[in-house]
């Protein structure tokens, strides 16, 4: 099993932690643990493909790849060979620790997002002992004694549901979701400190996910004067996200503590935070007004169509509070199950050339490509020029007011013969703060928008950190891409 050297490395992802909150909380010295691991080591600002979706990220960390190369950029994919979308499973990732494992260089992983174990004999792995990005396989251990040592452990507070949210303005909610995920993260330290020391692995990676899950309906208590809040009545009440930073800094204290803290260290970041308020859920209508997308009629839709399209209906109809019981009660494969035929309208496919792809961040358009999509209506001839009638119609987008609604717009193929070997969205919109606002009027749009998930009060940002403590400190462009930690992780190991 030995290699017969000693080096090892600890590195810890904290899901979603936005760099300017931890550089301002070192400073301070409200993090004690990261300014001590930053004044002995270096900061990386990471690099990562946030821009194209938060869904983006963990995969490309894990497999060293491109999203063009793995193809992952949200829970749910578009499949164009069947023109629908498809649940993410991860089961066609390779982790970059698994070469690891078979040159018999001890692992230990813990709830990394996206990954599913590799099958160690030696070590550990854990997956989903409380996930905010759920794979649908619930939790998976090894090898066997690990498992039964975890399902002997304390859960976590959130174990039960991980799709409890908070009203932004009630402090009761607020409060017992921050109290939830503190008590989370002092669990999940207690318990790789204990994985780490019976298991002595020579790579421990580990995540903390309670940041980003809380992030998400916490925001506003970090920058409750930001323009997107006004009128709002948000509660910003104690304790506040950036107690469960604190948090997180003492078990990230703990865990450099129990190994003594000789190894290589990294904590990372791959994607941030920003403030938001819901999300724009209303390009999909707007691509049918302006006659990018057409819907199928009730009369030429088959009877299976017909019968998605009533029980899409029933679930827009349905009163929050039984969705809510819903999720509590339903199984997670079930829920996505149930989900995944009716998150798309039913499409007139031979009459719309462009279409809207389901997301919670950033607008996702698809070009309904001949060659690639199996009931394709736009030639390859014409891919760049409908690219440019779509982000013409995005740019002049505005409000009542004048207000531009989108920032940018990210082309992820360069050319018509990229996109046919393409698996992510064709264009990715970025959207201005007033497209936040609800109520919201789209200027010479008759386009009729509803308020969705107007619960989050943060949204991703695109730019990551890593603080970095080993063999290589002097990285001077003092940049990584989040593909190539993993190179920063292993090389510490040789």
């Amino acid at each position: 099993m030995s290699t017969g050297n000693d080096s090892s490395v600890l590195a810890i992802g904290i899901d979603a932690a936005e760099s300017t909150l931890v550089k301002q909380l070192i400073a301070q010295d409200e993090m004690p643990a990261l300014k001590a691991l930053l004044d002995g080591g270096q900061w990386l600002r990471v690099q990562s493909p946030a821009p194209i979706g938060s869904g983006a990220v963990w995969p490309t960390f894990i497999t060293g790849a491109e999203p063009t190369t793995h193809g992952v950029y949200s829970e749910w994919s578009w499949k164009p060979g069947v023109m629908g979308l498809s649940r993410y499973h991860g089961r066609h990732l390779t982790p970059f620790w698994k070469g690891q494992a078979q040159q018999n260089i001890r692992i230990g992983t813990f709830d990394v997002p996206f990954a599913l174990p590799v099958g160690v004999s030696e070590g550990f792995e854990v997956s989903e002992w409380w996930a905010h990005d759920s794979t649908g396989a619930g939790l998976q251990a090894g090898p066997k004694e690990i498992l039964s040592l975890v399902k002997s452990s304390p859960a976590h507070p959130l174990s039960a549901n991980r799709f409890v949210t908070a009203t932004p303005n009630s402090q009761s909610d607020l409060k017992a979701l921050s109290a939830a995920c503190i008590e989370g993260v002092r669990l999940r330290g207690a318990l790789a400190r204990t994985l780490i020391t019976q298991t002595s692995p020579r790579l421990s990676l580990m995540v903390f996910p309670e940041i980003h899950h809380a992030s998400h309906q916490m925001w506003h208590t970090v920058d409750p004067h930001h323009r997107i809040y006004d009128g709002r009545n948000l509660k910003v009440v104690e304790p506040l996200l950036k107690d469960l930073y604190r948090a997180v800094d003492t078990q990230i204290a703990a865990l450099i503590h129990s190994r003594g803290g000789r190894e290589a260290i990294l904590v990372f970041a791959l994607h941030g935070m920003r403030p938001a308020l819901g999300f724009p859920a209303f390009l999909g209508p707007l691509l049918s007004e302006r006659g990018f997308s057409r819907l199928a009629n009730w009369s030429s839709q088959s009877w299976p169509d017909r019968a998605l399209s009533l029980l899409a209906e029933s679930k827009r109809r349905t009163p929050g509070k039984l969705k809510k019981l819903y999720y509590k009660l339903t199984p997670t494969k079930a829920t996505h199950k149930l989900a995944r035929p009716t998150m798309l309208p039913i499409y007139d496919w031979a009459n719309t050339r462009a279409f809207s792809l389901p997301t919670d961040q950033y607008g996702w358009i698809r070009i309904n490509l001949v060659g690639r999509e199996t009931k394709g209506s736009v030639p390859l001839d014409q891919y760049d020029d409908t690219c440019e009638q779509l982000k013409e119609l995005l740019r002049c987008l505005a409000n009542d007011d004048g207000q531009p609604l989108v920032r940018d717009i990210v082309s992820t193929a360069s050319n018509a013969e990229h996109a046919l070997s393409n698996p992510l969205p064709d264009l990715v919109v970025h959207w201005e703060d007033a497209a936040f606002a609800w109520p919201l009027k789209i200027r010479d749009s008759k386009v009729q928008i509803e308020p969705v998930a107007r619960k989050s009060t943060g949204q991703h940002a695109s730019e990551g950190f890593c603080i970095y403590r080993g063999t290589d400190n002097n990285l001077s462009s003092g940049v990584v891409e989040a593909k190539d930690l993993s190179r920063l992780i292993t090389q510490g190991l040789s």
